[in-house]
């Protein structure tokens, strides 16, 4: 397990799988490689130097599965969560439509 991945009191990693992060930058989205762990309470995800995020599953709207890419959205690996605030973040991962029904199955 990654020496940066502090899990809380009573938390386990059910999950652990390569894959990017595609952050919003302006007008396009930028690609950062890294790893999600999938939590019994969120999923986190490090990556490069700086990325990283911190998503718990009772804050998480909606996830459908769509495609990522820096300008047109081509491929077809993406998974699109949208939080209850309304900010969405794109993972990319093989195997999406199983991360999709795992992270489907934990909200309440």
């Amino acid at each position: 397990m990654a020496d940066n991945l502090e899990l809380h009191e009573g938390e386990v990693v059910e999950s652990e799988v390569k894959g990017d992060y595609w952050e919003k930058t302006l007008c396009m989205y930028s690609q950062k490689s890294g790893k999600y762990w999938f939590t019994n309470q969120r999923i986190l995800f490090r990556g490069g130097f700086t990325a990283s995020l911190d998503l718990p599953y009772e804050e998480i709207d909606d996830v459908r599965t769509c495609s990522v890419g820096p300008f047109i959205p081509f491929m077809p690996t993406g998974v699109k969560v949208t939080m209850k605030n309304g900010k969405s973040y794109k993972l990319s991962v093989l195997g999406r439509k199983k991360i999709a029904e795992y992270i489907q199955s934990k909200l309440s």
